[in-house]
């Protein structure tokens, strides 16, 4: 893997003297930086680069990771102690700063801001927005902004990595890939390498097409292009858990609208099973993703989505099929009034409404205890009524829908 130097990086030319400079004249107290900026500007790979040239050992932290006031003692704290003792040249980078949020960092930002008002050791911060939490932490850093880089850079920038690379490229498929990066580095990359590899270049993406008209024709479309265009224009969300929400909203949810189509489409069952093991791959990806609120990866997913179900679902006359909730749970709804006060209950419990529980967490709560040989103690210990607990004791023993 060759690794980029300083010099190979372009736009931000002032935002990256800053740093040099600061890397420079660092001393012992000296404030952190805090690099704010859109991604795919090169605030992380700069860190890279610098470290590298300067002989200086990075220790890189995701905050998003690492939120906890504990967790981050845990790690931190040494590295700080033992950097007089190594005789070392550290720099601690913590990047995607703005995923700690106030409410859930369980005081990590309190014990940074702490930490870092007389640093023993280099420490720069990189964050995609500002937040709170970043208007916090820039009281005891200097900040340094990043902005997109300017499309005549970029062009200049594609250019030098296609002669690196002796590959070529038009002059409309150059000024369509730079025009979809927004000035997104990476970005550009990732299009650039697609359409190297044989995929059709996109044009540029615009919200314009129902979910239900892309998941007709995702399924029939000749190239892959062609897909990654309609999942690019379709009017779609990205959410998790997606159960729980509105009728709309799920009807909105691209992963849930692929499943539905793919289960109740009259295809074979290997194809069925390859399909829904892509969509559980997908499903994991952007959970991650949302739960650690990574949200750049929102930007190449449907590029991910396509490349894993385009080839295996060609020519299987899938069509697109709605379901307001999962088909497996829809067979709680005829005994739903039987179960009304225990569904209540342990709504409670789950911190949801009766009705949300009962369509959507009831079934699966039903499977995880009924594999269990305790699970009546378990419900008599948790449910105080005992006339709701036997009603429960009963729904559990009962044999699911599809065990019939």
């Amino acid at each position: 893997m060759i690794h980029p130097k300083i010099s190979d990086f372009v736009g931000n030319e002032s935002s990256r003297k800053k740093i040099i400079e600061w890397i420079v004249k660092w001393s012992d107290g000296s404030k952190p930086l805090l690099l704010v900026g859109p991604p795919g500007v090169g605030k992380t790979s700069f860190v890279h680069a610098l470290c590298r040239e300067f002989d200086i050992d990075l220790i890189e932290l995701n905050a998003s990771d690492t939120r906890n006031k504990n967790l981050l003692e845990q790690v931190i704290t040494p590295i700080f102690s033992n950097s007089s003792l190594t005789g070392k040249n550290y720099l601690l980078f913590l990047d995607e700063i703005d995923g700690i949020s106030k409410r859930e960092d369980s005081g990590g930002l309190d014990f940074l801001i702490d930490l870092f008002k007389e640093p023993s050791i280099r420490v720069i911060m990189a964050a995609n927005k500002s937040n709170e939490a970043i208007k916090k932490i820039s009281k005891v850093s200097k900040t340094v902004t990043f902005s997109p880089i300017p499309p005549r850079l970029s062009m200049l920038y594609l250019d030098k990595i296609l002669r690196l690379q002796n590959a070529s490229m038009n002059d409309e498929n150059r000024i369509t890939v730079v025009r979809n990066s927004f000035g997104d580095i990476r970005s550009l990359l990732n299009a650039t390498q697609a359409m190297k590899a044989g995929y059709t270049t996109i044009k540029n993406p615009v919200v314009d097409i129902d979910i239900e008209n892309m998941i007709g024709q995702f399924f029939s479309v000749k190239t892959f292009g062609e897909a990654l265009d309609l999942v690019q224009r379709a009017d779609i969300s990205y959410s998790d858990p997606r159960f729980g929400q509105s009728s709309e909203d799920r009807r909105k949810d691209i992963l849930a609208a692929f499943f539905s189509s793919i289960v109740m489409s009259k295809i074979d069952i290997p194809t069925i099973a390859v399909l829904l093991d892509k969509l559980s791959e997908l499903d994991v990806i952007l959970g991650r993703s949302l739960v650690l609120r990574n949200w750049k990866i929102l930007r190449y997913f449907p590029l991910i989505l396509t490349k894993s179900l385009f080839e295996v679902s060609r020519n299987k006359f899938i069509r697109y099929n709605r379901y307001s909730i999962g088909f497996e749970n829809m067979g709680i709804l005829s005994r739903a009034q039987g179960l009304k006060k225990t569904l209540r209950i342990l709504a409670q419990y789950f911190h949801t409404s009766r009705s949300t529980f009962g369509s959507f967490y009831f079934e699966p709560l039903r499977q995880v205890l009924s594999g269990t040989d305790q699970y009546e103690d378990l419900i008599r210990s948790t449910i105080a009524s005992e006339k709701e607990a036997d009603v429960l004791v009963r729904e559990i023993s009962r044999p699911a829908e599809n065990e019939r």
